[in-house]
């Protein structure tokens, strides 16, 4: 089953998520805030996915999606956010998809199988470019 890394502030909201992940047999690599490098984090565990807060402690997710696409291109980024317009800011953001706080777990599991649905398809589409 493909890794999950979710970058929320709230530990709380973290939980939940991991938990309701989990529930759905999806391994789960959590992150609160700024306590870690995500980019160190994703090249240790190898996410085939990031939900990442828009709202972290140091940085924005507006700022740190940038960061992760120009590490890793093809790798979905999700913004989890309050922002009243992500759903037509997302995409000039650098995110592929977004999930609206609050948010109930039939979103949350509708918007991961179609961005993991969709990073396998390009996975395939590079390997057969290759």
């Amino acid at each position: 089953m493909e890794t999950i890394m979710v970058q929320e502030n709230d530990a709380v909201t973290l939980d939940v998520i991991g938990t309701a992940l989990q529930m759905e047999g999806f391994p789960v690599c959590g992150l609160t805030g700024q306590s870690e490098n995500i980019l160190d984090m994703i090249r240790r565990h190898h996410p085939k996915l990031v939900l990442l807060d828009c709202r972290l402690s140091n940085y924005s997710g507006k700022q740190i999606c940038p960061w992760i696409k120009a590490h890793f291109p093809r790798l979905p980024v999700i913004a989890l956010s309050c922002d009243n317009h992500i759903d037509v800011r997302y995409q000039e953001l650098g995110f592929d998809d977004y999930l609206k706080k609050p948010f109930d777990l039939d979103q949350l599991y509708q918007v991961v199988r179609k961005q993991l649905s969709g990073y396998k398809q390009k996975k395939k589409h590079t390997e057969l470019s290759l």
